[in-house]
């Protein structure tokens, strides 16, 4: 533990910020057209190849990178891998996986990646850069064809411009095979063994982008303020300590995957889609006896302790998307929930005394009613008695002491981010073209486009619809990349998600923060328009407070 707060002390952002961004941004694009074959374009010609498993490469969970995707996809002879994580859930063998993070140290003013995306991913291909600790924005390149599935082979170039030696951090959104660097260029070692490294587990709250990072963007953002460059991600959306989501596997079932991952810290987000098991065939959801559900809980986390006897283990309350709900009498199954407390209420007191009956080091945070949070020496920190999600609509008969659950309420889509580029026509492109946005009162916008099988512009998704956009002249203007336009498409001016119940905060005072009674409903930037996923505003939003949390709890031990 005493290596550890040595680390964060030296390596946190010491207002847990995120990395500053880079004056020196290299250019980043694909190496002509992408293809369905087993081969991939190079701007280096005789250069050297480091294969994605080579032990100069760093970056975490490196151990379980294999050739496991489906069909076991090569380029240029090399095998494209993929973290995989085996289980298995009801006798039915699944595994998990993580985002791809590569970091390399070299001079090369060149850097090439080479690997598979999924044809006609919505997401493109994401490239998240930390170049000598500073943020490169974002670079989204469209992987579609048109051909509706399969994997596109590729090689993204980066391009910084001169030759100077890099500790490059890089999560790529495609399954690598090699990197690759000029010929009289030098690559050193990546020592990051001794580094710290971060494993975080959760539902689909670990599947939401933000305008730094694809998905994971939330556990990628803890460790980049925290100064962790080592971060894994186990992610399933649906799922909880209980519910395994359709029989796609829970906390339990997924245990022996992630553990092997052998990490300083266990970062637990999970709860939101429990107690209820929703199974997959026949579809119902199977209600547990109260004594079952907390055995589950209390299971994993001794179990994870028992895989992991010295890290450090982190767990959250349940998030809940929709505040009144958070300490409301809403229970959805009265068999289960005999506490005499709402739903939420009572699986964070689950949690909370689950994770008490483990051995340290540990820390629990209240992310549901902010009393803040516990480390396993008794300390606390952070406790504002207000709930880190707060607005909505309050439900019939509500008073500052009964608080009635109103499923309805909530806010959420007013963060002034763009819900869509309308096509007016869809032109013909031998490959999907990148999307720029530039100007507009906003910022973080970042945009991918597909083709139908005739070569049309399709979609052009929102990645990260970015946030502050106004309508008018305060939306951004879009651009198509030219390269690879045969009849350029037409577009339409961007449209605005439109915010859901602005003006229906939760008029309690115990749930304003200090001094910001504006802030009443912050769900209302913090959340998506499905009312339940964090936005990219909330995203870095939770990933900050958590950063904050874990930091102080860390430095109390």
């Amino acid at each position: 533990m005493a290596q550890l707060q040595s680390y964060l002390a030296e390596n946190a952002s010491p207002t847990f910020a995120l990395p500053p961004a880079t004056a020196a941004v290299p250019s980043i694009s694909w190496v002509g057209l992408l293809t369905e074959g087993q081969t991939a374009g190079t701007t280096l010609g005789n250069g050297v190849i480091l294969p994605a498993s080579s032990a100069m490469l760093g970056g975490p969970v490196r151990n379980e990178y294999t050739a496991s995707l489906p069909g076991s996809p090569t380029v240029n002879g090399y095998p494209c891998l993929a973290v995989n994580r085996p289980y298995s859930c009801k006798g039915i063998a699944r595994s998990t996986t993580s985002p791809t993070i590569l970091r390399l140290t070299t001079d090369a003013p060149v850097v090439e990646v080479t690997g598979v995306a999924v044809e006609g991913s919505p997401f493109g291909a994401i490239q998240s850069l930390i170049v000598d600790g500073q943020l490169v924005p974002s670079k989204v390149l469209s992987s579609s064809r048109g051909l509706g599935g399969g994997w596109e082979a590729g090689t993204v170039v980066i391009n910084f411009g001169s030759a100077a030696m890099r500790d490059i951090w890089l999560q790529t959104g495609l399954n690598a095979a090699y990197i690759k660097i000029g010929p009289d260029d030098t690559v050193v070692a990546v020592d990051d063994q001794a580094e710290p490294q971060l494993t975080v587990v959760g539902d689909s709250y670990l599947q939401v982008e933000s305008a730094s990072y694809g998905g994971g963007a939330i556990a990628l953002e803890i460790g980049a303020r925290l100064g962790i460059r080592k971060v894994a991600v186990d992610s399933i959306g649906g799922t909880g300590y209980y519910n395994s989501g359709g029989d796609l596997g829970n906390l339990n079932d997924r245990l022996p995957g992630h553990a092997a991952d052998g990490s300083t810290i266990y970062l637990i987000m999970a709860g939101l889609n429990d107690y209820g098991d929703l199974t997959g065939s026949p579809s119902e959801i199977v209600w547990p006896s109260r004594s079952v559900y907390e055995s589950a809980v209390l299971g994993y986390m001794q179990g994870l302790r028992a895989a992991q006897p010295e890290c450090l283990i982190v767990v959250t309350a349940p998030f809940c998307p929709v505040p009144p709900m958070s300490d409301s009498t809403y229970v959805a199954s009265p068999a289960t929930n005999t506490s005499g407390l709402g739903d939420f209420l009572y699986k964070a007191q689950v949690h909370k005394n689950s994770i008490q009956q483990i051995a340290g080091p540990w820390v629990y945070i209240d992310v549901l009613m902010g009393t803040g949070w516990l480390n396993s020496s008794g300390a606390t920190g952070d406790v504002t008695n207000l709930q880190w999600f707060t607005g909505g609509t309050p439900g019939p008969g509500t008073t500052a002491t009964y608080k009635p659950g109103n499923t309805n309420g909530g806010g959420g889509g007013g963060y002034g981010g763009i819900a869509s580029i309308p096509i007016i026509d869809g032109g013909q492109y031998a490959q999907a073209p990148d999307v720029a946005a530039s100007g507009g009162s906003g910022s973080g916008l970042l945009l991918a486009s597909t083709l139908n099988s005739s070569g049309a512009l399709s979609v052009i998704y929102p990645f990260s619809e970015g946030n502050g956009y106004t309508s008018g002249s305060g939306l951004p203007t879009i651009s198509l990349d030219p390269t690879y336009a045969i009849q350029p498409a037409v577009l339409g001016s961007p449209t605005i998600i439109i915010g859901i119940n602005p003006n229906g905060e939760y008029p309690l005072p115990s749930f304003a923060p200090p001094g910001t009674s504006g802030e009443l409903n912050n769900i209302y930037v913090m959340l998506r328009t499905d009312l339940t996923h964090p936005s990219p505003v909330g995203a870095s939003y939770l990933s900050s407070r958590l950063a904050q949390n874990i930091f102080e709890a860390v430095m109390a031990l």
